[in-house]
C-alpha cells in the first residue's frame, strides 16, 4: 500500500503548496540558528531575550487576530504576510551594512516575524480540511504539511555547517528572505479552495470573538487536556531543543568532543530533525486504537531522548559520547509528531471550521506563552546550572508529561474521531 504521502503529493495544488512551504521551512530554521547564533556572539547568556520578545508579540498577535482574521480568506492573509516577511528579514543586513548590528536590531526583526508567522500559521493549519477535501485525507494532509517543519528541522542544520563556510551567518537572512517569495508562490498555486473567509458574516462583539478560542476549549474537556500537555511541554522543550541545544555547543562542556561550535550545534540539531521527520512519515499512516496512550507515548519518547544527551555527555568518553549524543536526538525527534499530529487530527476532524480557526489561534498563543516563560526562565537556568544539567531537567518534565498522559487518558481522543 502506497505512502499517503505519495498519494497527496500527485495532488499538483498541494505539491506546490508543500513545495513552497518546505523551502520556507528551511529559510525559518537557517534564520533560526543565525539569529541565535549571531545574539549570543553580541549578548551572550542575554541572547535568551530575543526569543523572549518574539514569543511575547505571537502571544498578543494571537490573541488579537480573532477579532479579525477570520473576515481574510486564508489564501490572502498567507502570501500578504509571506511577502512582508521577505522583506522584513532583510532589515538585519541593513543595519550591520550601515549603523551596525545590535541586540535591539535582533530584538525587533525577530518580533516582527513573529507576529507575521502568528498570523500565517494558523490560517494554514485551520485551512487542512479545505485542502484534503475529504475527511479521510485531514491526517495524511496534516502530516505532510507539518512535515515542512520537520524537514527544515533536517536540513536547516546540515545545510548550515557547510554553507558557513561560504556564506557569511548573516546572509542565512537572505537566504530567508527569499525563501518567504517561494512560500508565497506555492499558496498561490493552491488556487480558490482556500480562498473564502472562515466567517463571511459574524454579528458577535470584538470581546466575544477574541475570547472565542477560549469558548471552544472550555466545552471539550478532552482539549483542555491536550492543550494543557502541550503547552507545558513546549516551554520544556523550547528550553532544552531551541535554546539548549546551541547553547550546549557553545559551552567548554563540549570542548572534548570532534565537533564543537556550529558543527556541533548543526549535528545535534540535525540529528533531532533527522527523527522528527522519519516520525512524521511514520505517523501519517497510524490509526492507534488508544489514541492518548500513543500521543503521550510521544512525549515520552521526546523527553526522555532530550534527558539522555547531557547524561551521554557525561558518562561517555569524547569519541562514544558524540555518536551517543546525536543518536539520543534522533530518539527524541521520533517522539514529537506522535503527539502534535495526533492532536491536530483530533482538533481538525472534530470541530467546525469557524471554531477550528478560533481554537488554533488560541493553541498558537498558548504555544507562544509557554515558550515567551521558558525563554525568559532560560537565562537564568543557563548561567546558573549550565546548559547541560538544563537540558536534563527540561527532558525529565516532558517525559513525566508523558509517563503521566498516557497512563491516565489513554483513550484521549477516541469519541470525537468518530463523531
Amino acid at each position: 500500500m502506497a505512502h499517503p504521502f505519495l498519494n497527496l503529493l500527485s495532488d499538483r495544488k498541494i505539491g506546490a503548496l508543500w513545495t513552497g512551504l518546505a523551502f520556507s521551512g528551511i529559510g525559518n530554521e537557517l534564520n533560526r540558528i543565525a539569529m541565535v547564533w549571531l545574539a549570543i556572539q553580541i549578548a551572550g547568556a542575554n541572547a535568551s531575550w530575543v526569543a523572549t520578545a518574539q514569543f511575547a508579540i505571537a502571544l498578543v498577535v494571537s490573541l488579537g487576530a480573532s477579532a479579525f482574521a477570520d473576515r481574510i480568506a486564508p489564501r490572502s492573509l498567507m502570501i500578504a504576510t509571506d511577502l512582508l516577511a521577505a522583506l522584513v528579514a532583510l532589515v538585519p543586513l541593513v543595519f550591520a551594512s550601515t549603523i551596525g548590528l545590535s541586540l535591539e536590531v535582533l530584538i525587533g526583526t525577530s518580533m516582527a516575524l513573529a507576529a507575521l508567522g502568528a498570523l500565517f500559521q494558523p490560517a494554514l493549519l485551520s485551512s487542512v480540511p479545505l485542502i484534503a477535501q475529504t475527511r479521510e485525507r485531514v491526517q495524511g494532509v496534516n502530516a505532510l504539511l507539518d512535515a515542512t517543519a520537520r524537514l527544515s528541522r533536517l536540513l536547516g542544520p546540515f545545510l548550515a555547517g557547510p554553507l558557513s563556510a561560504f556564506v557569511p551567518m548573516l546572509h542565512f537572512l537572505t537566504i530567508n528572505a527569499a525563501s518567504f517569495l517561494v512560500s508565497a508562490c506555492g499558496i498561490a498555486l493552491v488556487g480558490k479552495s482556500i480562498g473564502t473567509p472562515a466567517r463571511t458574516q459574524d454579528t458577535a462583539s470584538i470581546r466575544e470573538r477574541l475570547a472565542r478560542g477560549l469558548m471552544v476549549a472550555r466545552k471539550e474537556p478532552e482539549i483542555r487536556i491536550v492543550l494543557a500537555a502541550n503547552t507545558i511541554v513546549l516551554a520544556a522543550w523550547f528550553i532544552a531543543v531551541g535554546l539548549g541545544l546551541p547553547f550546549l555547543a557553545a559551552s567548554a562542556e563540549v570542548a572534548s568532543l570532534p565537533l564543537t561550535g556550529i558543527g556541533a550545534l548543526a549535528a545535534l540539531a540535525g540529528a533531532y530533525g533527522a527523527g522528527d521527520f522519519i516520525g512524521n512519515l511514520l505517523v501519517a499512516g497510524a490509526r492507534p486504537r488508544r489514541v492518548g496512550r500513543f500521543m503521550f507515548t510521544g512525549y515520552l519518547i521526546l523527553g526522555t531522548g532530550l534527558a539522555l544527551v547531557p547524561i551521554l555527555l557525561w558518562i561517555l568518553p569524547p569519541f562514544l559520547a558524540l555518536p551517543a549524543m546525536l543518536l539520543a536526538c534522533f530518539a527524541a525527534g521520533l517522539g514529537g509528531p506522535m503527539f502534535f499530529i495526533s492532536m491536530m487530527t483530533l482538533f481538525q476532524t472534530g470541530l467546525n471550521r469557524p471554531d477550528l480557526s478560533s481554537l488554533i489561534r488560541f493553541r498558537a498563543a498558548l504555544s507562544a506563552a509557554a515558550m515567551m516563560l521558558g525563554s525568559a526562565v532560560s537565562s537564568l537556568l543557563f548561567s546558573g546550572l549550565g546548559a547541560a544539567p538544563t537540558i536534563l531537567a527540561a527532558g525529565a518534565l516532558i517525559a513525566l508529561v508523558g509517563a503521566c498522559g498516557s497512563s491516565f487518558w489513554p483513550d484521549l481522543g477516541t469519541a470525537a474521531q468518530v463523531k
